[in-house]
């Protein structure tokens, strides 16, 4: 928390501020830069992204760190600092010597030098204008512990060694890249190829600047990497880049969320590593781990008022395993009711009386059925209590926003995440009506089949890439799923033709 409160100020200090709205931070924008900086800015945005070329990406972040500009700009990216900085100074606390590499115009590097008077920081960056700002503000700051100096290990070593390498989204020229997909639809694992694995590297520019990263690790450094790698099919072969170099784990990878103004980011993970061949470190580490994160959590899924009647009352082959009622002063009744459907899977409703609009439904699979237990035991807790508290806590696992506008085209459930695999392959009665796989770009594939199972249609898409989406809807719905099958195919064949 101290980490915390110092930084929100140092942020106010370089001019940042925090929102909440894209309409509110587009405003500022308007009102703050000229229309010939927006125009430039778009300009180099769209270089980059059509280029992928080193000079581009330079010029994008020299006219970032125009004073005018800058505060603007890197407002988009307050609470990405507020997530990684103070994470990262919880680390920084025993080492003398720090290296920052890709410390943009320095915001974080000038955090930490504040935070760590004894400690010595050196911040590196390929922008000469980044880190031109990032001196004089540093000056500024009255900060004599650290230097900033414009160097692209891309191109050349840098000598010497530090206590702890820090390198946060500064890696990977390429956010685009999708990474390496695996073997086939129907599975998260990846093909150990070295020829794979090196292509992914030369097309993300990995392999050099993480050699002499890594060259500068003492016996008993440490190195901090934070990439956007959330996504297994470019963690993987980012990992076994890592693990290649003799680079082993510290801690277990730590996942980060935070918002980009109104879009929630879900990134890194935080890798805190050493080289595995210093026998001062003690035993090896946490294993590197290759499979999707999937929670309990991500099998839930939640719909709202009218919508979570209909779902409740057209789940098939619906087994009521209790039932909780109880009357309320401004609701009227509330009644709460859970068990399982289709065979495969669970469900809780609480019906909110006069307060429709806050009738819930939550489905899951087996995985998802012990979490759907504890809203059960917390519903039990609160029974009879200040309906107040009980609309609170419905909020807080189901949010309004979550609500279903049309509950004739609300499914029963549908996963857009890794979990969805698992809620599919234990669909009872499982059986295709019709099925597609095929073959994409650079030996990729996509998989979408329709069926049935224990009294519900479903469709399933798949692909090498990870992604894979399942929606369930009631027999008499069936036609929906036909045309957003179609649809699919469709929407296939025209993007690989």
């Amino acid at each position: 928390m101290e980490h915390r409160d110092a930084l929100t100020t140092h942020l106010a200090w370089w001019g940042l501020r925090r929102f909440t709205s894209e309409a509110t931070y587009d405003q500022w924008q308007r009102d703050t830069l000229s229309p010939g900086h927006v125009a430039e800015l778009n300009r180099l945005v769209e270089l980059k992204r059509a280029r992928h070329v080193l000079s581009d990406e330079v010029a994008f972040y020299d006219v970032s760190a125009n004073p005018d500009i800058l505060p603007v700009l890197y407002s988009q990216r307050y609470d990405y600092y507020v997530a990684v900085g103070p994470a990262l100074a919880e680390l920084i606390a025993r080492s003398r010597t720090v290296l920052d590499f890709g410390c943009g115009p320095g915001i974080l590097t000038t955090f930490y030098a504040s935070q760590f008077p004894d400690s010595t920081f050196v911040g590196i960056d390929r922008s000469q204008a980044c880190i031109d700002i990032a001196a004089k503000q540093a000056s500024n700051l009255g900060l004599a512990n650290v230097r900033f100096e414009c160097h692209d290990l891309q191109a050349q070593t840098w000598s010497g060694q530090f206590d702890l390498v820090i390198a946060s989204q500064a890696l990977f020229q390429s956010e685009a890249d999708p990474g390496v997909p695996s073997s086939s639809w129907d599975t998260f694992d990846r093909p150990h190829d070295a020829g794979i694995q090196a292509a992914f590297e030369r097309r993300t520019g990995l392999t050099i600047p993480l050699d002499h990263l890594c060259a500068l690790l003492g016996p008993d450094s440490r190195l901090i990497l934070f990439e956007k790698t959330h996504h297994l099919a470019r963690r993987v072969s980012f990992q076994r880049a890592l693990a290649a170099r003799g680079l082993t784990l510290l801690a277990p990878p730590q996942p980060m969320q935070y918002l980009a103004v109104e879009e929630l980011v879900e990134d890194g993970p935080l890798y805190v590593l050493k080289l595995a061949s210093h026998e001062s470190f003690g035993s090896q580490g946490p294993p590197w781990s290759e499979s999707p994160t999937i929670t309990p959590e991500q099998e839930l899924y939640a719909c709202r008022g009218e919508a979570a009647r209909m779902v409740c009352e057209r789940l098939p082959q619906k087994s009521v395993t209790a039932v909780e009622e109880w009357p309320d002063a401004t609701l009227g009744k509330i009644r709460a009711e859970w068990g399982r459907a289709a065979h495969s899977l669970c469900y809780l409703y609480v019906d909110m009386g006069a307060n429709t609009l806050s009738s819930v439904i939550l489905v899951a699979g087996a995985l998802g059925a012990p979490i759907l237990m504890s809203y059960v035991e917390r519903i039990r807790h609160l029974k009879g209590s200040d309906s107040r508290e009980l609309l609170s806590f419905l909020e807080s696992i189901c949010p309004t926003l979550a609500g279903q506008t049309d509950s004739l085209e609300t499914p029963l459930y549908e996963n857009h995440t890794p979990a969805a695999q698992g809620v599919w392959a234990g669909l009872a009665s499982r059986r295709v009506d019709r099925e597609c796989t095929d073959e994409e770009l650079g030996g990729r594939q996509l998989h979408i089949e329709m069926g049935t199972a224990a009294g519900l249609v479903f469709l399933y898409c798949a692909n090498t890439l990870d992604q894979r989406q399942l929606i369930l809807m009631d027999v008499h719905r069936r036609k929906l799923l036909e045309d957003y099958y179609q649809e699919l195919l469709q929407d296939h064949h025209t993007r690989t033709a």
